[in-house]
């Protein structure tokens, strides 16, 4: 199932303390790929200290299923359009 959080930290935070085997879609738009990238919801680029407290501000589209999210990111993006981080899911 799909879950968009967009400014709402509090459902956001929810979510990844339900799912910490999900899986995030950060979407910043744009035209690079290498900026909206698939994450394991554990990955340590989701949890920069430094993005306490804004972290949806970039739009996060979520599911516990990684073909599904995909699926999304391509529907919005086009198959060149996104990237898996290299890092949780290289």
């Amino acid at each position: 199932m799909i879950r968009i959080f967009k400014h709402d930290e509090p459902g956001y935070q929810s979510w990844l303390e339900e799912n910490p085997e999900g899986f995030v879609f950060n979407h910043l738009g744009g035209r690079d790929p290498k900026y909206n990238i698939i994450h394991n919801a554990s990955c340590r680029h989701l949890h920069r200290p430094a993005d306490e407290g804004v972290r949806t501000n970039v739009e996060k589209i979520c599911s516990d299923n990684l073909e599904e999210l995909m699926n999304k990111a391509t529907g919005l993006r086009g198959p060149a359009g996104w990237g898996c981080c290299k890092v949780c899911l290289g």
